[in-house]
C-alpha cells in the first residue's frame, strides 16, 4: 500500500502505489505499440517495466508514397489467369506468378527490423500486426466480389485456408427478414442442386488466387521479422490482419517453431526473389449457393461461396464446421457453417505457384 499524509495527498502519484504485476497487466491490456512507446518516456519505472509486456499490437503505417507496382502486378496476373485458366494447364501459374524484381512492400515495417523498437520486447508472447489498406482497399472489389474474407493457418508452409465470398452482400430488412428466411428454407434443397457455370467457376478461382497471394505475402513478411528479431524466442502467437478485416493470417507456438527451423535451414534470404512465399500444390473444396440467408447476422448473400484449401500432402478435405479457423466472427463464421452443410461440392487441385 502507498500511504501519504493529508498535506501530501495532492502530490500523490497514484501509479506509484500500484504493484509491478498490476502495471504489467495494464500494459498488456493497452498492448498498442505506439502507446507503449509513449509510456517509455513517462518515468524510469515505466521504462523498466514496459519491455516486459508480452502482448503487442502494431498498426503498420503505409509508406508516404506507396508504389502501385505490386497492385498493378496482381491485377494483371489475375486478368491473365482469368483468360488462360481453362486454355492452358494449371502449371502456367508458375510463370504468371513470377513477381517482378521491382515489386516492393507498400507499407512501413521499420519498427519490426532488428534496430526497431520491437527489439526491446524480449518476453513478447503474442504479436498482432495490422496492415494498412492496400490500393482501393477491397481485395475482391475489382474481381466481382462484394464480400470476400479469408483466414489462413501457416507453419513453414500453408496448412489450411478458408475463404468465404459472395457477389452480393446486403443487410436484410429487419421487419421482413423472419418471413423471408422461413420462405427460403423451403427453396434450399432446390438451390443446393444449382451448378456453377464456367465463368462463375473461373471467378471463384480468381478469388482463391487473390487470397492465397495475400496470405503468402504475410508469411513472407513474418519470416523477415523473425529473421531480424531472433531475441524474441518466447513468441507463441502471431496474427497478421488488415485494416479492412478481409484476411487473417495466424500461427501458433508449434507453427512458429516450425517456421524458425525452416528459416535456419533454407536460408530465407536466398530462397526467392518474390516478396511472398511459394504456395504449395493444394486441394480445394468449394461449396456454392445462389442465395444464402444469415439470420443471426441479418444479411443475405448472393453467389455465396465457401472454399477450403489444404496442401495435397495432407490428403483430401473432410467437412468440418468445427475447424478452429472458422471462429466466431459473424457473418464469416455463420456463412461457413451454413455452407459446409451443402451436400454438393466441387473438388479441384491447384499446382504450386
Amino acid at each position: 500500500m502507498c500511504y501519504k499524509t493529508h498535506e501530501e495527498y495532492d502530490d500523490l502519484a497514484y501509479f506509484d502505489c500500484l504493484p509491478d504485476a498490476l502495471l504489467l497487466l495494464i500494459f498488456n491490456k493497452l498492448h498498442d505499440l505506439k502507446s507503449l512507446t509513449y509510456c517509455l518516456s513517462v518515468s524510469k519505472r515505466f521504462r523498466s517495466l514496459v519491455p516486459f509486456t508480452d502482448t503487442i499490437f502494431i498498426s503498420i503505417p503505409p509508406l508516404p508514397k506507396p508504389s502501385n507496382t505490386a497492385a498493378s502486378y496482381i491485377n494483371n496476373t489475375l486478368r491473365q489467369v482469368f483468360h488462360n485458366l481453362f486454355l492452358k494447364p494449371v502449371r502456367c501459374f508458375h510463370r504468371l506468378m513470377a513477381s517482378p524484381k521491382s515489386t516492393t512492400m507498400s507499407f512501413d515495417i521499420s519498427c519490426c527490423h532488428s534496430n526497431g523498437v520491437l527489439r526491446i520486447f524480449k518476453e513478447m508472447k503474442s504479436l498482432h500486426l495490422e496492415l494498412p489498406l492496400h490500393g482501393a482497399g477491397e481485395l475482391g472489389s475489382s474481381n466481382g466480389a462484394t464480400f470476400l474474407q479469408w483466414k489462413a493457418d501457416f507453419g513453414s508452409n500453408l496448412k489450411t485456408c478458408i475463404i468465404v465470398g459472395a457477389t452480393s452482400f446486403q443487410k436484410c430488412n429487419t421487419f421482413s427478414s423472419s418471413a423471408i428466411f422461413s420462405q427460403r428454407k423451403e427453396e434450399r434443397v432446390f438451390m443446393e442442386e444449382t451448378a456453377l457455370n464456367d465463368d462463375e467457376l473461373k471467378l471463384r478461382v480468381i478469388w482463391t488466387i487473390s487470397c492465397l497471394i495475400a496470405a503468402s505475402t504475410r508469411q513472407y513478411l513474418l519470416k523477415q521479422i523473425l529473421a531480424d528479431n531472433p531475441n524474441i524466442p518466447m513468441l507463441e502467437r502471431v496474427v497478421i490482419s488488415d485494416a479492412n478485416k478481409q484476411g487473417m493470417f495466424s500461427m501458433g507456438k508449434e507453427e512458429l517453431v516450425e517456421m524458425r527451423n525452416s528459416i535456419d535451414t533454407k536460408q530465407e534470404a536466398s530462397s526467392s526473389s518474390m516478396e511472398r512465399s511459394p504456395v504449395p500444390e493444394v486441394n480445394m473444396k468449394l461449396w456454392y449457393l445462389p442465395m444464402l440467408d444469415l439470420p443471426d447476422s441479418g444479411y443475405v448473400m448472393k453467389g455465396a461461396t465457401l472454399i477450403l484449401i489444404r496442401p495435397v500432402v495432407d490428403g483430401m478435405i473432410e467437412n468440418n464446421s468445427d475447424d478452429p479457423l472458422v471462429g466466431d466472427e459473424k457473418p464469416f463464421s455463420e456463412a461457413a457453417r451454413e455452407m459446409i452443410k451443402v451436400k454438393k461440392s466441387y473438388l479441384m487441385t491447384m499446382s504450386s505457384f
